[in-house]
């Protein structure tokens, strides 16, 4: 225990450089990050790191997108497959056009009520909260006005006064058809964080938690503008001790989720000690914010004293772990050091993933490092580890510079024949470098070999392009 407050204190010590980029949420694009699969379970805790394609889909740790569901392993905050219903997330709102008209209630248990433009819908309820009359609620009713979650956020936002919101709130929880959804709860918990009604606050947590809306970091953002006041935070944590444990848990991390959003490393850390000290036990996916944030940051000194700080918790670095830190390595192309975590991460007992191989050879693809990429390539597969397609596309792209079409066209070969939908993959990117290099003989031949191996194109374009080109009509 002393030596891990040694380490915390030494990271609240050394202070925190500024970071501008903030988190956003954005959903993995299948075609560029599917395993060798027809159904790739886009959960992020699961299957580890998920970024975007940058310049010839080659990975950038600056343009790495972390949802809230990446820090959480709340079952509720998953994304879900294809054949899932998805537990409500608080987005569905986002879809409603601001002017657009609110749906009728479907059940029409209340038959006169009107569609409303939402703006003047938000008006008119907001002239009757800002009044604060006695009879609000009866008032409201009478408005006739079909209530939606986005309308209620939106009210929500423009209403200065709490005691008005949570009457509102409250109103609208029991309007037929309507039920609140993440964003909503959100917004109310901000609302009762800024204006410290703790007791509340307790309140809707708990009821929030029993709605089975998940907890975000958006869910505590309000406690960002504390993370200098030490009262303040133990008043929160003390509100989270009271929740049951599994939401406990989740609130506590989402806490240190937002704080590290807003470059709060120290407040995080001391709510990760308040943590560590009840009975709701840091866990890796508990560090990742701040794993996240000193890569950010590029303070990957701080990023192995909380290695340290993990292991002394009992709770040492997972897969996704390793990979935030193997991505930023990979990133700034210092790939003998991202070599290097590869081997500790082996050392101590933590099975590399498709993304911890991806990243490695995406490194190695990007320095130039060819047989070094096809090394990690082959020690994956004999791992019994399904590559990502993007990775076939990292080799074919290397080999094709530094060996030529021949070469390229070999490793190609050698992948194919155990799924149609990776050999249609790899044929259009290759084909694609060949276009790119003029070389349209070689183009009109893999679309012939493609044809007759009954490989569907996956981009419609591409053969009718290639067609109509002067050298391939040649080549026939």
């Amino acid at each position: 225990m002393a030596s891990a407050m040694r380490v915390t204190a030494h990271l609240q010590c050394t202070g925190l450089a500024s970071i501008r980029r903030g988190f956003s949420t954005a959903k993995l694009r299948h075609k560029y990050w599917s395993s060798a699969t027809s159904r790739w379970h886009q959960n992020m805790d699961s299957t580890a790191l998920g970024t975007l394609k940058n310049g010839e889909y080659f990975v950038s740790f600056n343009e790495l997108i972390l949802s809230h569901n990446f820090y959480s392993t709340d079952a509720s905050a998953t994304v879900q497959t294809l054949n899932e219903t998805p537990v409500d997330s608080g987005e569905d709102e986002n879809s409603e056009e601001e002017g657009a008209l609110p749906e009728l209630n479907k059940t029409n248990e209340i038959p006169d009520k009107k569609k409303r433009n939402l703006e003047d819908a938000r008006r008119e309820i907001c002239e009757v909260l800002n009044k604060g009359e006695e009879n609000m609620e009866e008032t409201l009713t009478q408005l006739g006005i079909q209530i939606t979650p986005h309308l209620v956020k939106t009210v929500m936002v423009r209403t200065s006064s709490p005691d008005s919101v949570l009457r509102f709130f409250q109103w609208a929880k029991l309007q037929p058809g309507f039920k609140h959804n993440t964003s909503t709860y959100d917004e109310l918990v901000n609302l009762l964080g800024r204006s410290k009604d703790f007791e509340t606050l307790q309140m809707i947590l708990a009821e929030m938690s029993s709605a089975r809306c998940s907890y975000s970091a958006k869910t505590f953002s309000f406690a960002t503008v504390w993370h200098d006041d030490s009262d303040m935070l133990k008043n929160l944590t003390e509100i989270i001790e009271k929740l049951e444990f599994s939401p406990g848990r989740n609130a506590y991390e989402m806490l240190i989720a937002a704080l590290c959003e807003k470059n709060r490393a120290n407040a995080a850390l001391g709510i990760l000690d308040k943590m560590a000290s009840s009975d709701c036990a840091p866990r890796a996916v508990t560090f990742r914010p701040l794993i996240t944030l000193f890569c950010l940051n590029d303070q990957l000194d701080k990023v192995k004293l909380v290695f340290e700080m993990m292991k002394m918790k009992g709770c040492p670095p997972d897969s996704v772990t390793y990979n935030l830190v193997i991505s930023k390595l990979c990133y700034r192309k210092r790939f003998a050091e991202a070599v290097e975590v590869l081997r500790s991460m082996v050392d101590n007992g933590c099975k590399p993933d498709a993304i911890t191989y991806d990243l490695l050879i995406y490194a190695a693809c990007k320095t130039r490092r060819v047989e070094g990429a096809l090394e990690l390539f082959d020690r994956m597969k004999e791992e019994g580890i399904k590559p990502m397609y993007l990775t076939y596309s990292y080799l074919l792209n290397v080999i094709f510079d530094a060996r030529g079409f021949d070469e390229a066209h070999s490793f190609l070969i050698q992948q194919s024949g155990t799924d149609p939908n990776l050999d249609s993959s790899n044929y259009e990117y290759l084909i694609r470098i060949c276009r790119r290099s003029g070389l349209q003989k070689e183009v009109h031949n893999l679309l012939t070999e493609m044809k007759a191996k009954d490989l569907k194109l996956l981009d419609d374009n591409l053969f009718e392009d290639s067609l109509h080109e002067n050298d391939v009509r040649q080549a026939t």
